[in-house]
């Protein structure tokens, strides 16, 4: 008995298993063939929700980058506070996106 990886959540389960007991996957029957796309279109899926994430962070950083420079706002002001923020956040959340894509990448 050996532990392999679920083809759709790629949670680890018995190759024994009839179905997967994570997303209930029937495993009953199921060629090589189909497993290997059913893997390759959860990686595809993984890749698009860090994309996605990354368009949002880069969106954020922008957007806050936009209110404190482009907008006459007060150096101490409670708005230049936030826009501070969401340049901060959005970029270490920018940085987490590619980094996290770089490793779905890798891993495919």
């Amino acid at each position: 008995m050996a532990i392999i990886s679920c083809p759709r959540c790629a949670k680890k389960i018995s190759d024994k298993s009839q179905s997967c007991q994570h997303c209930q996957l029937d495993l009953t029957g199921m060629s090589a063939e189909k497993k290997h796309h059913l893997a390759v279109q959860s990686l595809d899926k993984k890749i698009q929700g860090a994309l996605n994430q990354s368009m949002l962070a880069l969106i954020l950083f922008l957007a806050g980058f936009c209110f404190l420079y482009f907008w006459a706002l007060e150096p101490d002001g409670y708005e230049a506070i936030v826009s501070k923020g969401m340049i901060a956040i959005g970029f270490l959340w920018y940085i987490y996106a590619r980094a996290r894509l770089i490793y779905l990448k890798r891993k495919n």
